[in-house]
C-alpha cells in the first residue's frame, strides 16, 4: 500500500460537496495507484491543509465509468478545459474515509515533517510524513 498527497483547487471545483453527495470522487489518473492506496487531499491556498483521507477503490476507469460531475465546477471555463482532455484520460476512484480538520495538518507543519513544498501534482508521501499525518488523525 502507498500513501499519496494530491492537491485540489476549491476555486475550480466543489470537491467537498461532491464527496459529501457521492461518498467518493473520480479523478484523472496520472500515477500508478493501486486499489487500497490511501490518498490525502490537500486544499490549496488560502486553506493550505489536508482536508480528506480517501482510499483508492478503482483504477484504470474510462470516462464512461465516471459520474457526471459538471454541476460541481465553479465556472464554465473550468468545465470546458476538463472536457477538452477527458476522453484521452484514465480515471481513478477515491472512496471517502474521513474528513480532516486538524490544525496539525497545515502546509507549514507538513513541511516540517517531510513535505518538500506545497503539492501541485499527486505524489507519494515519505515515511516520516505518513507517520506524522497518521498520528494526527482524529
Amino acid at each position: 500500500m502507498n500513501y499519496w498527497i494530491r492537491a485540489y483547487n476549491h476555486k475550480r471545483f466543489r470537491v467537498a460537496d461532491f464527496i459529501r453527495d457521492y461518498g467518493f470522487i473520480d479523478w484523472e489518473m496520472r500515477n500508478r495507484y493501486e486499489v487500497g492506496d490511501i490518498v490525502f487531499l490537500y486544499a490549496t491556498a488560502p486553506e493550505s491543509r489536508l482536508t480528506f483521507m480517501l482510499e483508492v477503490t478503482r483504477v484504470g476507469m474510462d470516462v464512461k465509468d465516471t459520474v457526471n460531475d459538471s454541476a460541481y465546477y465553479i465556472a464554465q471555463q473550468y468545465y470546458d478545459q476538463w472536457l477538452a482532455s477527458r476522453r484521452q484520460s484514465k480515471y481513478v476512484r477515491y472512496g471517502f474515509l474521513k474528513s480532516l480538520n486538524c490544525p496539525a495538518l497545515t502546509l507549514e507543519l507538513l513541511r516540517e515533517h517531510g513535505l518538500s513544498a506545497a503539492p501541485r501534482s499527486p505524489r507519494r508521501m515519505c515515511p516520516e510524513l505518513v507517520d506524522y499525518v497518521m498520528s494526527h488523525l482524529q
